[in-house]
């Protein structure tokens, strides 16, 4: 392993981009305001549907998009700050979209399964699906990101740089020698050295 001046590699020194922790943090900020948007809707069309055969899936998005919003949004402030816990927020709150909507496209296509010809089940099949990767869209672009290890190297930077010894100290073998500056361990020299007397 080659050796550096100051006992570092240089890379660790240098800050990673913080591109991709960055993206995900805004892209979060956006899935919890959209959240709290459809949540406040899903809630008010709950009670409307009570009793109606739609009325669990309406309430399972309403408290999906609940969990989306205290976890995308603390999570995406911690990651602009660089904290790793908002890593893990964002990335759940983003898994909870992707699983609330693929559970939702699902449970619409097998309750209107019977109003639907069957020449017209393939179309609608392919429609629900088609729109449901654009609304995930977001949030799979947010789970990539936030996994990738460029947004763990930028989390962890600061204190690598902090563990790190300085740059700029002498490298290893230069300095003064091993006991340079204190006393020789000799005495005075014995009788007999010396000046003779009356010089």
């Amino acid at each position: 392993m080659p050796q550096y001046p100051g006992g570092a590699d240089p890379e660790l020194r240098q800050q990673p981009s913080g591109g991709t922790a960055i993206a995900a943090g805004v892209l979060g900020v956006l899935g919890a305001l959209f959240g709290i948007v459809f949540a406040l809707i899903d809630f008010g069309s709950a009670k409307d549907l009570a009793g109606a055969k739609v009325a669990w899936v309406v309430w399972m998005q309403a408290i999906a998009y609940t969990i989306e919003v205290v976890t995308l949004g603390p999570g995406s402030i911690l990651l602009f700050v660089r904290r790793t816990p908002g890593r893990w927020l964002v990335l759940a709150g983003s898994l909870v979209q992707i699983v609330q909507g693929i559970v939702a496209v699902i449970a619409m296509l097998s309750l209107s399964h019977n109003l639907i010809p069957d020449k017209s089940r393939a179309t609608v099949a392919g429609a629900g699906v088609g729109g449901l990767l654009v609304v995930l869209a977001p949030a799979i672009a947010t789970v990539i990101l936030v996994v990738l290890p460029a947004t763990g190297r930028w989390l962890a930077w600061t204190k690598q740089q902090s563990a790190a010894p300085s740059a700029y100290g002498p490298p290893p073998g230069y300095g003064p020698p091993p006991g340079y500056g204190q006393s020789s361990g000799y005495g005075p020299p014995p009788p007999g050295y010396g000046p003779p007397p009356g010089a």
